[in-house]
């Protein structure tokens, strides 16, 4: 059986919407170990540094998956790829 030729290009990035979804769930993760951990039931003060913490782990988060979102998309390193990866 002869391999078939695909006409999609198959791509190693995601959307940077998938970035987006990844900084959320890193910053709620940080919410709620930073209100476990520094026990901000009990303070105020704790209670808003646990959602700086968790602002701060988002915007850091979605920041270097974009980034490298980016970087593998303008990749141009390796388009040549008619020889097997591993020879």
């Amino acid at each position: 059986m002869a391999p078939s030729k695909s006409a999609k290009k198959s791509s190693s990035t995601v959307s940077y919407k998938d970035a987006f979804k990844v900084g959320l769930v890193c910053g709620v993760a940080v919410l709620i170990l930073s209100i476990v951990v520094t026990r901000a039931w009990q303070d105020p003060a704790a209670f808003g540094f646990a959602f700086i913490y968790a602002g701060v782990a988002f915007v850091a988060v979605t920041a270097l998956a974009s980034v490298l979102n980016w970087a593998l998309r303008n990749d141009t390193q390796n388009d040549d790829q008619s020889y097997p990866i591993l020879k």
